[in-house]
């Protein structure tokens, strides 16, 4: 086989041409003393941050079964195995698997320094070289691969075999060859039926669970079919009506299915079982794929190849180098699935992402189901980024530039190649001397010249990380995206660059161009491959300028806020004025029953306007409405909503369930009961819902004091292109009311005057700036957008916890208790202390060298060097949730503006950034700063809830004065014990009789029963109703009255749910310290018993399905109701609630209860899901369409 690349980029139908050759003195700490001296830097090994273990870990570990657990074998016999096998990697088919190497006008295979020879020219490797080298099977059986085959088993289907091959529902011998051929056609066909054909009847509800989210097959279909084509309609282009030649961007794209896997070590659940275990003993992993779902996302790579190339693993939180060495091992491992190969290549955040390539197992590559569309795992990395045009990168950097393909976007525009410039940033601009000529008349070129990268440091790049676009192509955009206004600042990609576009005031041609500046750019591509391949010129949006009001304060910049002037007092006033702005109006609006009010407010504070249009399009949230620096997901974590969204606190939100229509956001039951006619004066699950989300509204101002500041807002920071801004300056305007202009002077949306601005994470004094806003009617145009001089020693975004204008946001406030009494910081704290750079080590191996070493290599050992690279961040251990805990310890110490929180601080920042930048701290140096430390517990102030600390408790000294939480803390404790007893005494006066509405069918079958007993089987079929029912809330009982299992040990909740409603005993504490995802997995699972498990509900003589389904509803209500006075009755105790009836039948007891009122409106859930209330609804109580 020919080694030259194929050249076919002008079609999606194959691999790509561009595919780029592969070239190959230390200072003492002392016990604390009253006055501790700041000695030298040096930080901590105190327990690092608990990270969030996300659901889909906790129902694998929850259902591996005790035998797994225990150790018994996993593998399968006769060829067939869901586990890890020995089939040797020499044995894997590569019908494509030359590396891109040099050719000779005869067609030879070349090699060369710098260049990598082809393996087919050289010997194979030795088995010796692959002995250690075998799959990790995901489900494979070379028997039913060729049934697959065969039949023409589409995929879904086949993934969804694998799925439940992995979760231990179903064994390969009992599938036949007749249930293989019976899975023949298309996914949207076969896809819904594949549990009815594999299962009996008495088994298809167990199965039934895959396929009740939005399903995924129509999408996979269409996919397929438009990658047939090879007309790019899955980049969102299509044939312009005009001009079939030209391409124009259409209304869908693909990539939008996804294929998620979650790793799991058994070894982990054993150990927690089983005394003895040996601890150096070698971890056992284990993989179990979860179903299909259309989510929404998409991403570049699953767009230009296809979702079903693509999965995305789930690994769990590592606790020790040996198991992240041992995760490692597996992850460079081809991974087998039904005779194709997976391999990972890259690793961020707890997800490994997996490609298909074009090696095969058992089987031969076929082109009519789109085999030859795969490409060979090198040149497939070579697509995305050409590690020989990119030679010059740090290789860890090279590596974190894979990122930008996954990130979740959506394509809004087709460039052409010549409207693409790119150029210089403007760096450092004197003031004295100011340089007179603007960055669009700076030589431009079509591609970007690496050999003019000689930028200077970050901080001095006044422009870094944003570019601009014409009035053209936003204008395109906001009919593409269907936006009320011309956005004037975008996040998003382009071809090899990232960051942030804001509008060329100045460009007034009518065709889109945009401006990309060296600092944007992260990898090089020359215009031919710009040329060939329009996903590289395709804008992809990741973010929407907008403006998110009001900000919240936390215990970062009220820290800073106190240390740079702004008195304790302020914070405790912004504090109650919170409380009162919402707890106080919800109470007042309770007790006078005005429901409209309530629904409003619990609708906008909750938001549950984007949950519900989220539920279209996932990355909604993304693009307009989450507004967190999500360009390093880490970084995230250190942003003012520890808490998150009060309606959404354990990120449990995954819409409502299929079958009961159950909301599992508390903020949207809510809302659904106020819409359906209930109010919390007569419905006691309403009241009870309806304290819980008080409750959760009050603790998260008051634990941590995350305060809402009224005259505030978040917003893109990006530089002033037209240097119009004198230094100190800034200018911003917003489109829409919010609190920052709540001014009559400020009627224009221009704010004027002083004003604070940040952004997370804001460790240091100068983290947070006073800065004069002004308007200048040359800048107008720019809305929603934050505007820096670029004037200056320096860039204003720099001096904010080292920011940039790539897509950060700032924070700013105009509240007058706090911006006229802040004062500035020295900015010395904005740089790293002097003698940083020799406490860290950094990987300074490049492109080029690994280029060298790989061409000595065969392709296994190439494979093996490239994802021991791609998967390096598995097997480094993170350290800035200890350096986080070290700086809370060092400022609360000694002191805020201290040398050692200043080299803390920038610790921190470093290890946040780890990852990309390969500068990572130096052992010796962890190890000393944790020893210093080591006594000591971090601040109660700084801690979370319920964290009491096994170390010894710091002392502030006296020479500090007091800290600003050590005030605010005890204050927001007392204002919390207040309103919680408040809220407790909200439904003394509730009606706790039926709802007569709720039990009418029910009875009214009692009714009818009764007169025809006797006669026929009515009533035996009605009690057959009620047994089940019956039987049903039993199930329900036990969640709260089991002991916690042992898998269900393994991890629980960093806090308890404070908004589930049926407690049944006291042992319900081992339920509520589940996982708040588990819990609601449980109750679905009760709900699905309750629609799915009655046999034979659609033949009953005497009740329609429909029929059936509301005496079921109305009984469960009655009941539960029941249940709960006869225990009033008998212990003055109420045992169990309403909830059990509400999670089964939500939907019924609505519509009940919405007839009952007579009038009442119709909709589908289409419509419901987009409207939200005016923001008058409290005087006119209307609705409209977004």
């Amino acid at each position: 086989m020919s080694a030259t690349p194929q050249n076919h980029l002008d079609s999606d139908t194959s691999a790509s041409s561009d595919a780029g050759s592969w070239r190959a003195d230390e200072s003492n700490f002392h016990e604390y003393e009253e006055r501790p001296q700041t000695p030298e830097p040096p930080p901590h090994d105190e327990d690092e941050e608990d990270l969030y273990v996300d659901h889909e870990l906790e129902v694998a570990m929850s259902q591996l079964s005790m035998q797994t657990l225990a150790g018994q074998d996993l593998e399968e016999d006769d060829g067939m195995s869901i586990a890890e096998t020995d089939i040797d990697e020499a044995n894997i088919e590569r019908p494509n698997s030359s590396l891109s190497a040099a050719t000779d006008a005869s067609g030879t295979t070349t090699s060369s320094a710098g260049t990598i020879e082809s393996p087919h020219s050289r010997s194979p490797p030795s088995s010796k070289d692959l002995a250690s080298s075998h799959c990790f099977v995901l489900a494979h059986s070379d028997k039913h691969v060729a049934w697959f085959d065969k039949h023409d088993v589409p995929w879904s289907a086949q993934w969804q075999i694998a799925v439940l091959l992995s979760e231990g529902s179903l064994e390969w011998e009992n599938i036949l060859e007749e249930k293989v051929r019976a899975l023949s056609g298309t996914n949207s066909v076969v896809g819904p039926k594949v549990s009815s054909v594999l299962f009996d009847r008495a088994c298809r509800r167990t199965a039934g669970l895959l396929t009740q989210e939005r399903n995924p097959y129509i999408e996979l279909d269409r996919e397929e079919a438009a990658l047939d084509k090879g007309t790019f309609e899955t980049l969102g282009l299509s044939r312009s009506p005009e001009d079939d030649t030209e391409l124009v961007m259409g209304t869908w794209w693909g990539g939008k299915v996804e294929q998620r896997a979650v790793m799991v070590n058994l070894d982990e659940g054993r150990k927690s079982m089983c005394s003895g275990a040996n601890p150096s003993s070698k971890a056992r992993w284990r993989i179990r794929l979860l179903r299909q779902e259309v989510r929404g996302k998409s991403c570049r790579f699953t767009r230009k190849f296809g979702s079903r190339r693509f999965i995305q693993l789930k690994i769990p939180k590592l606790q020790s180098q040996a198991e992240r060495d041992s995760l490692q091992e597996e992850l460079v491992k081809p991974f087998l699935l039904h005779g194709r190969v997976f391999r990972a290549f890259s690793a961020h955040d707890g997800t490994v992402r997996l490609v298909e390539t074009d090696e095969n197992v058992g089987r031969g590559a076929r082109p009519e189901v789109g085999d030859s569309r795969r490409l060979p795992f090198i040149e497939f990395l070579d697509w995305f980024n050409p590690l020989e045009k990119n030679a010059q990168q740090i290789i860890s950097k090279w590596s974190a530039r894979f990122k930008l393909g996954l990130s979740t976007s959506q394509p809004v525009l087709l460039f052409a190649r010549e409207n693409m410039k790119f150029s210089r940033d403007t760096s450092t601009v004197s003031t004295l001397a100011p340089v007179e000529f603007l960055l669009r008349l700076l030589p431009v070129s079509l591609s970007h010249d690496p050999r003019r990268r000689r930028s200077p440091e970050s901080k001095h790049v006044m422009t870094d990380g944003c570019g601009r676009m014409n009035r053209a192509a936003l204008r395109l955009i906001q009919k593409q995206k269907g936006l009320q206004s011309m956005p004037t600042a975008l996040q998003g990609r382009i071809a090899g660059a990232k960051g942030l576009w804001i509008l060329d005031d100045d460009d007034q041609t009518d065709v889109p161009q945009i401006w990309i500046l060296d600092s944007q750019v992260k990898i090089e591509y020359t215009d031919e491959e710009l040329d060939s391949d329009p996903s590289r010129r395709i804008f992809d949006l990741l973010r929407v300028g907008q403006v998110k009001t009001p900000a919240r304060l936390s215990a970062q910049p009220i820290t800073n806020f106190a240390h740079n002037g702004v008195p304790h007092t302020v914070f405790s006033e912004l504090l109650q004025e919170s409380l009162k702005e919402t707890i106080d109006h919800l109470i007042e609006e309770w007790k006078s029953d005005d429901v409209v009010s309530m629904w409003d407010l619990v609708f906008n504070k909750g938001g549950v306007g984007h949950i519900r249009k989220g539920r279209y399009e996932k990355v909604f949230e993304r693009i307009f409405g989450n507004f967190r620096d999500t360009e390093e997901t880490e970084e995230s974590s250190w942003t003012s909503d520890a808490f998150g969204s009060p309606i959404d606190l354990d990120g449990s939100n995954t819409g409502p369930d299929p079958n009961s229509g159950w909301p599992t956001d508390l903020a949207e039951q809510i809302i659904e009961l106020f819409q359906a006619g209930f109010t919390p004066s007569k419905c006691t699950y309403l009241a009870s819902l309806m304290k819980s989300y008080l409750k959760i509204e009050v603790k998260q101002m008051t634990q941590g004091c995350h305060i809402p500041v009224k005259r505030s807002a978040e917003a893109f920071a990006a530089p002033d292109f037209s240097k119009t801004l004198k230094p100190g300056e800034v200018f911003f305007r917003s489109s829409q009311q919010c609190g920052l202009v709540d001014d009559p002077v400020m009627a224009d949306g221009i704010v004027r005057g002083d004003m604070i601005i940040f952004r997370y994470p804001i460790r240091t004094p100068s983290d947070g700036r006073l800065v004069k806003a002004v308007d200048y009617p040359e800048l107008r145009n720019f809305t929603d957008v934050l505007l820096f001089s670029v004037y200056g020693d320096r860039s204003g975004a720099s001096i904010l916890a080292g920011g940039d204008y790539d897509g950060d946001t700032i924070h700013m406030i105009t509240e007058p208790r706090l911006v006229t009494t802040f004062k500035d910081s020295s900015l010395k704290y904005a740089d790293p202390p002097k003698g940083f750079e020799k406490c860290l080590e950094k990987t300074t191996r490049c492109g080029g060298e690994v280029l060298d070493a790989l061409s000595s290599l065969n392709e296994v050992e190439q494979f093996r060097e490239l994802q021991t690279i791609l998967l390096e961040p598995v097997t480094r251990e993170t350290y800035y949730g200890r350096y986080s805990t070290l700086t809370d310890i060092s400022t609360y110490v000694y002191g805020y503006d201290s040398d050692m929180t200043h080299y803390l601080s920038y610790m921190f920042s470093n290890e946040l950034d780890a990852e990309k930048s390969g500068t990572h701290v130096l052992e010796e140096v962890r190890e000393k700063d944790a020893s210093h430390f080591r006594e000591w517990n971090q601040p109660a102030c700084l801690r979370k809830p319920g964290d009491e600390g096994k170390k010894q408790e710091p002392r502030r000294p006296s020479h500090l004065g007091p800290f600003v939480l050590d005030v605010l803390n005890p204050f927001a404790r007392d204002q919390e014990k207040r309103y919680l007893e408040l809220i407790d005494k909200l439904d003394e006066d509730a009606d706790t009789n039926f709802d007569g509405a709720l039990v009418a069918p029910v009875h009214q079958a009692d009714r009818r029963a009764r007169r025809l007993k006797g006669q026929d089987g009515m009533w035996d079929e009605l009690e057959r109703l009620k047994r089940f029912v019956e039987g049903n809330r039993k199930s329900w009982a036990r969640l709260f009255k089991a002991v916690r299992s042992s898998q269900d040990s393994i991890r629980l909740a960093r806090t308890s749910s404070s908004t589930s409603q049926d407690s049944t005993g006291p042992d319900t504490s081992d339920f509520f310290q589940l996982p708040k995802k588990t819990q609601i997995q449980k109750k679905r699972e009760i709900a699905d018993e309750f629609w799915n498990g009655f046999e034979g509900i659609d033949r009953l003589f005497h009740f329609s399905e429909d029929e059936a389904r509301r005496v079921m509803g109305a009984y469960a209500y009655y009941h539960a109701h029941e249940t709960a006075r006869r225990a009033i009755a008998a212990n003055g105790k109420q045992k169990g609630s309403l909830e059990y009836a509400f999670v089964v039948a939500f939907r019924i007891l609505a519509e009940l209860k919405v007839k009952s009122h007579g009038q009442y409106s119709l909709c589908i859930d289409r419509f419901h899901d987009l409207m939200k209330p005016r923001r008058n609804v409290r005087d006119e109580g209307r609705m409209e369409l977004d």
